[in-house]
């Protein structure tokens, strides 16, 4: 994978995301992608969605790559994992 690409979709989904979930890059893998959220969540249904619109970002950019968990790490903290296909 190309961690420019990557850093270039991040960076359009700060862009539209910021105020409510940045994203920055924490590890990159031959296939795993691992992405840090901050920001002021709202926890309510759909937790996931603020980490599955950066496939969409990623989709923008050529890379194939699927969401495939997410943790909590800190109160307003979420570490989000991707595979590339």
């Amino acid at each position: 994978m190309e961690k420019e690409k990557i850093l270039s979709a991040i960076e359009s989904h700060n862009e539209y995301k910021s105020d409510i979930a940045e994203a920055e890059l924490v590890e990159l893998g031959e296939k795993i992608i691992i992405v840090k959220f901050e920001g002021n969540f709202c926890f309510s249904c759909c937790m996931d969605e603020y980490f599955i619109d950066l496939v969409y970002e990623f989709k923008k950019m050529g890379i194939e790559a699927e969401f495939k968990d997410f943790q909590k790490v800190e109160d307003k903290s979420f570490i989000a994992e991707y595979e590339s296909k």
